[in-house]
């Protein structure tokens, strides 16, 4: 994790150069998840997290999970997918084990990115492109029906988080399907972390 006062030095040293260069566009945000430590003990190693989907709505949720790394154009995103008759699902009020993910600079459900990276470079043996679009899908058909994957009871908008300031490496990020009460779509996922020294108990 970084610490505050290694913050504020990377903080006022980009706000100089900013000084001296002429339209510097620039975000304390920008710069974090672009210097966030991706863990693992040796240069070029990387940590893991933990990630853990927990679906509050009484409807399955279809969508595609993965991490990429957004500067790099040819990274190869860690994909997950979930969907009726797929390897993972997520059914209405249930919840995933903790699984382990290794550490990129972006976790993502359903966003542009993600996708745009899966068609770019993953091998299409690895992933259904059916499952392959914005956002997250509920529905309350059969599991063997037609409609199974299709957004029967509607839809939740993309969740794109970034390490620095979202998320760190090491620790747990949780995702909550829940209803919207205030958004135009009726669904929303929702993502809190707990950092790896915190308590879990």
């Amino acid at each position: 994790m970084m610490k505050s006062g290694t913050r504020s030095l990377l903080w006022l040293a980009t706000l100089g150069t900013c000084a001296v260069l002429s339209g510097c566009a620039f975000s304390f945000d920008a710069l974090l998840r672009n210097t966030a430590s991706l863990g693992g003990n040796a240069a070029g190693q990387r940590g893991n997290t933990e990630v853990v989907f927990i679906n509050n709505t009484p409807y399955r949720a279809i969508f595609t999970f993965g991490t990429y790394d957004d500067l790099d154009r040819n990274t190869v995103p860690t994909i997950e997918q979930f969907a009726a008759g797929a390897t993972l699902t997520l059914e209405g009020n249930s919840q995933t084990d903790p699984q382990q993910v290794q550490c990129a600079r972006v976790y993502s459900i359903g966003g542009q990115g993600l996708i745009a990276r899966i068609l770019e470079n993953a091998d299409e043996a690895n992933y259904d492109k059916d499952l392959l679009f914005e956002g997250v899908r509920f529905s309350s058909a059969a599991a063997d029906s037609d409609l199974a994957n299709e957004a029967t009871e509607g839809t939740a908008a993309a969740n794109i988080a970034y390490i620095g300031p979202d998320f760190e490496c090491g620790g747990l990020l949780i995702y909550r399907f829940e209803f919207n009460e205030v958004g135009p779509e009726p669904f929303i996922v929702e993502l809190s972390f707990i950092p790896a020294e915190s308590t879990r108990g």
